[in-house]
């Protein structure tokens, strides 16, 4: 049989196979179905009472440790060791375990660092696979060393927005001293102020530089002195877009209200 008559006889079941991989390919992008897990596809729930600290190392780099429920953990993979902490370890999300063995402090699981933030001695027991959330730049701790750790509560919480996609902030009150390696790209710290518009309260917003590139892409805002109405409950003016660090800064909202002021 030639080419061209099998094609002809064959032509409908052809085309069939051909919707059905592009339809197929479609919905591989359009659901986020990749390797490498997006902000969209990270289960809301390990932050369902999360608990967080915030320190900063002594070249000013932020840490932000976390202690989460074991079983919403459980539902995150680990490229190295196990990714529920045990009662002697810590485990690292993809980012700054990144971080911490270029700096040498690391190499692989069962490593352990010592005089860490106020914990005498403590293991790596895992590091997660890369999420592109917050996730990849915590440390998660159990109970007991998340209480003995030396860092300050209430200073960093998250909120997952409508479509649950977790969004990390930072109260940085109005005239507070901002953190060391807090540099703006972008706009100026003088506008970091309450803003009276029409009568109405308006908060300042300072972001990250990746947030900052997501949030742009949403159309949220686009240059500083934008305002946003409605954001998590509150109405802002973004004021400020900070330097890129390769940091948890990178993804931070600064925002002079605390957990409990915004939805």
């Amino acid at each position: 049989m030639k080419i061209r008559e099998w094609l002809n006889e064959n032509k409908g079941a052809i085309v069939f196979t051909l919707v059905v991989m592009l339809l197929g390919t479609g919905a591989y992008f359009a659901l986020g179905i990749t390797e490498e897990m997006g902000p969209k596809n990270v289960n809301p729930a390990v932050f369902d009472g999360i608990q967080y600290k915030v320190a900063f190392a002594e070249d000013g780099s932020i840490k932000i440790f976390a202690n989460a429920k074991n079983n919403a953990l459980a539902r995150f993979d680990a490229v190295e060791g196990g990714s529920i902490p045990e009662e002697d370890s810590m485990t690292i999300g993809s980012a700054e375990a990144g971080m911490m063995k270029n700096e040498s402090l690391f190499a692989k699981p069962g490593d352990s660092l010592t005089n860490f933030f106020g914990i005498d001695r403590i293991y790596i027991g895992g590091v997660l696979k890369a999420t592109g959330s917050p996730v990849d730049d915590l440390h998660f701790l159990g109970t007991n060393n998340f209480n003995k750790l030396n860092g300050e509560k209430g200073r960093v919480y998250s909120k997952l927005n409508p479509e649950s996609v977790p969004k990390m902030f930072y109260y940085l009150g109005i005239g507070e001293t901002p953190p060391k390696k807090f540099v703006l790209a972008e706009g100026s710290m003088s506008g970091y102020e309450i803003h009276d518009l029409g009568g109405e309260n308006y908060y300042p917003l300072i972001v990250g530089a990746n947030e900052a590139k997501m949030m742009r892409e949403e159309h949220l805002f686009s240059q500083p002195g934008d305002v946003i109405r409605g954001f998590f409950g509150r109405d802002v003016v973004v004021v400020g877009v900070l330097e890129e660090t390769n940091s948890g800064l990178d993804m931070m909202h600064f925002i002079p209200l605390a957990e409990s002021q915004i939805g």
